[in-house]
């Protein structure tokens, strides 16, 4: 998000800026954690009872998102379309419409339509709890809009929980504000976002309207060799070296053998492309779908996992069918091999599914406001660049005082399904905070920590366990992280490795491996966040 960090640059003065200092802790929380309030609570609350023949619901629909770009002549060839440049009016109404591609460089200007980006739902449903999820080819995608879908969804469909949520997409167009035209511009679109939202409603009325009983199987692979080697298909290029890099599958059939939707649940960066890509695209993501469509013979919603750090294309070499090795590249040929055998990777986990008898639906869920004490986004957010409400601050007050930190609404949820458990999680979570792996167990054959780097990660302060994933529900194997979920707040850094610059904090990043520091709300996103999904997890696996 170099665009909030080059705008605070210029416009304040935060060399003074640091975290807030931590708040005295409740009986039996950590330091800055805060209390949980779980505001629903399905099956068993006032508006889902449990009453009724007991099947599962499920029912799938999809939207297409893919932005207009209108061709232009680049006579100057600054890749950028000028005033007196011509251009065809795809749309007819009379002015050249730029789309911005996020996740990258600002000005990113998109030429064209390598393959289309989507909105996918799924909803499902048992007595009276029913539950959407959507998944959309972005960067990421806010509370706020969130909220707006729910009040425009008609409340006689008796959605009980609505999960938006995105890919990460880098290739995307920008939807949150921070990647428009130049520093200062914003790059978010009004009428694209009304679209994503009542594509979002109308996507979610048809799969309800479609609903069917549905039986369900479920699956997870490891993508790695049998030696535990990872180097073809998912690598870190952030220290310490932890990966969750198992794949989760969910597929759901009606009674009569036919396809509903098939759900992938995997962590990596959709970021193949780098900055020198023009052309809007789903990332890996399309190839990865279309291949496990064509295998499973339904239609696939993917889940981003625990990506954050660096999960995902990095130094890998993905697998071509012939077993040859593709370069690392940034192209389409790479993204093409890398989905290609990522979907190859969930058929064998198809192959290997298990079907599960009688599914029980459940979900805890709450609402927590949480502090960003990252100055560039509390900048971009006052210039009107970031489209997501703050609020719990003193306007007035300069931006170094550490105890004005603004506060934001979020969102987390908790939900089982027969054996699966899944808990969300507001932005992108780094891996070591839902599966730990501090002693080596999720980083295959890759080096740990490189002690020689600046500012390397001391092991030795590291969380203990628990882990999330050790106090969620069921089998283990079946334990997934849907990031980016309900939410976009940037990147959840551990507390004990969170480093920043010492003369421009959330501009520069520190030295050694913490650009992800810029890009998230701050250090207190762990307790507020984490400690929140901790929390959650441990109420909803309570027996009411």
């Amino acid at each position: 998000m170099k665009r909030a960090f080059c705008v605070a640059a210029f416009s304040f003065c935060i060399a003074a800026c640091g975290s807030s200092p931590p708040m005295p802790p409740a009986s039996n929380l950590a330091p800055d954690e805060i209390p949980l309030v779980v505001d629903q609570r399905c099956p068993g609350g006032p508006t889902c009872a449990d009453q009724g023949d007991g099947k599962l619901y499920v029912g799938y629909a999809r939207r297409d998102m893919t932005p207009l770009v209108e061709p232009f002549v680049d006579l100057n060839n600054n890749g950028l379309r000028d005033a007196n440049e011509p251009f065809t009016d795809l749309d007819g109404n009379g002015v050249f419409d730029p789309v911005w591609l996020a996740g990258r460089d600002n000005g990113r200007q998109a030429f064209g339509v390598h393959d289309p980006t989507w909105l996918r739902c799924y909803v499902i449903k048992q007595n009276e709890t029913t539950v959407a999820h959507c998944v959309v080819d972005a960067i990421g995608y806010f509370q706020d809009e969130e909220a707006q879908i729910r009040a425009d969804l008609d409340p006689s469909l008796g959605v009980d929980l609505l999960m938006m949520g995105a890919t990460h997409d880098h290739q995307a167009k920008d939807t949150t504000g921070l990647w428009g035209p130049d520093l200062t511009t914003t790059g978010y679109d009004a009428a694209y976002m009304a679209r994503i939202r009542a594509g979002a409603v109308d996507a979610i009325g048809e799969a309800l309207a479609h609903a069917r009983p549905a039986k369900m199987a479920i699956a997870s692979i490891a993508t790695e060799d049998p030696d535990r080697d990872m180097q073809h298909y998912v690598s870190d290029t952030r220290d310490p070296v932890i990966i969750d890099d198992r794949l989760h599958l969910i597929q759901f059939d009606g009674e009569d053998g036919v396809p509903i939707v098939t759900v992938v649940n995997w962590a990596a960066h959709p970021d193949s492309l780098g900055s020198g890509n023009r052309y809007v695209s789903s990332d890996f993501v399309h190839y990865l779908r279309e291949e496990v469509a064509a295998g499973t013979g339904s239609d696939v919603v993917f889940v981003n996992g625990a990506q954050g750090g660096q999960i995902g294309p990095g130094i890998i070499q993905p697998l071509r069918p012939d077993g040859t090795t593709q370069p690392t590249s940034h192209d389409f040929q790479f993204i093409d091999v890398w989905g290609q055998e990522i979907a190859r990777e969930a058929l064998k986990a198809f192959d290997a599914r298990q079907m599960v008898d009688n599914p029980r639906l459940a979900f805890v869920h709450t609402t927590v406001d949480v502090h960003v004490e990252n100055v560039a986004y509390q900048v971009a957010a006052r210039l009107g660049m970031i489209h997501k409400s703050w609020f719990g601050f003193d306007p007035h007050v300069p931006l170094t005082d550490p105890a004005n930190a603004p506060l934001t609404r979020t969102e987390i949820a908790y939900l089982t399904l027969g054996p699966a458990s899944i808990v969300t999680c507001p932005g992108e979570l780094l891996p070591e905070l839902f599966v730990g792996g501090y002693d080596g167990s999720h980083s295959g054959k890759y080096r740990i920590v490189d002690e020689t780097q600046p500012n390397a990660p001391d092991l030795s302060k590291a969380p203990a366990p628990p882990y999330l994933v050790d106090l969620m529900d069921g089998p283990v194997e079946h334990h997934m992280l849907f990031g980016l979920t309900l939410d976009f707040l940037g990147y959840v850094v551990p507390r004990y490795n969170f480093v920043l610059d010492p003369d421009a904090p959330y501009i520069s990043r520190a030295p050694g491996d913490h650009y992800e520091e810029t890009n998230s709300i701050g250090p207190r996103a762990e307790p507020e966040i984490v400690g929140t999904m901790r929390q959650l997890i441990r109420h909803g696996t309570a027996k009411p």
